[in-house]
């Protein structure tokens, strides 16, 4: 992937996907098949406010836009169309108040699919897996026209 791409990227996903840029969520690597992304932390992320751990609904966000940013890695078109077909999470511990990282990476590919592993963590502490999940993602391409 060249820098003039990996450029459009970064720009896709950090302003053109609504709720990427709602959240403020930030590319910190992204090559073919693969991609790593910073979500910041906001006290509106916060699912328990006893125990201030983030909301299972914000880590299955970060589960499935890193899942869906790196099937679109193989777009071929920037009229293709990625969709979450089915998305798998397992909740390994609680996420602290405090950023996390989500990494994506494509583990098969097909013409019209891509199965994706991803995993969620604090950036000081990459071996404390708070959430890994696994995705399948439609690729819808663009009809070439006669």
């Amino acid at each position: 992937m060249d820098d003039f791409v990996k450029k459009l990227f970064i720009e896709v996903v950090e302003q053109k996907i609504p709720m990427a840029k709602f959240i403020g969520v930030k590319v910190l690597e992204i090559k073919e098949g693969y991609v790593k992304l910073l979500f910041p932390y906001r006290e509106e992320f916060i699912g328990d406010p006893r125990s201030k751990r983030l909301h299972g609904g914000y880590t299955a966000t970060a589960v499935d836009l890193a899942g869906g940013v790196a099937a679109m890695t193989y777009m071929t078109s920037q009229e293709d169309d990625v969709a979450t077909i089915d998305m798998r999470i397992d909740y390994i511990r609680p996420g602290k108040a405090k950023e996390i990282i989500a990494e994506g990476k494509v583990i098969s590919k097909r013409r019209r699919s891509v199965v994706t592993d991803m995993k969620i963590y604090h950036p000081d502490a990459a071996d404390k897996v708070i959430a890994e999940g696994r995705g399948v993602f439609s690729i819808k391409r663009k009809e070439n026209e006669c």
